[in-house]
């Protein structure tokens, strides 16, 4: 619903949300995603911890609400781009993994702190987890099925997309890592490699 047409009561409460977010995030950018605290939020926001609760149950909700806007919308945006720029898939996925590639080499320090917290929450917190794990693998399985007809027999859009998420988080968890791995290699061989073993 556009925020003209919201009551001025549910404004209220969206600007609160998004004046939340936005002093977490120059938080995370200053201290860390370690470093920062409820009450500090609470004192950037100027409110009461009370009221924090009422719009998350948790510094780890927050963060991970933040990650669903700020990274994980991004990667539903990709696919959108990519399935618009082309319909060869092995074009779109050579888009993908060359956005994603250049994301981590071009990484701010916010942008690692969020990536961070988001691969690490996959395992920490298996429902949650879970969920993010199935928003990405939805997002590849669009991809995957745009271009159903170019897969190789017997693969199918989900196993695909499974396989892609899987094998990007693993890159992506290396180079959290290690300040030194190539990402941009690695991206480039996980093309070549999509591309031999699953497309026609």
């Amino acid at each position: 619903m556009p925020v003209a047409q919201l009551g001025r009561r549910e404004r209220k409460k969206k600007a609160v949300r998004e004046n939340i977010c936005e002093q977490t995030l120059l938080l995370i950018n200053r201290y860390g995603v370690d470093g920062i605290t409820i009450d500090a939020i609470c004192d950037c926001v100027d409110i009461a911890k009370k009221t924090f609760y009422n719009y998350y149950a948790s510094k780890h909700d927050l963060l991970v609400d933040i990650c669903q806007s700020e990274l994980l919308q991004r990667t539903d945006d990709l696919i959108t781009e990519a399935i618009e720029q082309s319909d060869d898939l092995a074009s779109q996925l050579e888009f993908v993994l060359g956005v994603l590639a250049t994301r981590n080499s071009t990484a701010s320090k916010l942008e690692r702190e969020l990536i961070g917290y988001l691969v690490g929450s996959l395992s920490t917190n298996m429902s949650q987890g879970a969920s993010q794990l199935q928003f990405m693998s939805n997002c590849y399985q669009r991809l995957f099925s745009h271009g159903k007809a170019q897969l190789k027999p017997g693969l199918s859009p989900q196993f695909c997309a499974e396989m892609t998420v899987g094998m990007t988080n693993i890159i992506t968890l290396n180079w959290l890592h290690d300040d030194h791995y190539d990402t941009s290699a690695r991206f480039k061989s996980l093309k070549t490699y999509l591309t031999d073993s699953m497309l026609k």
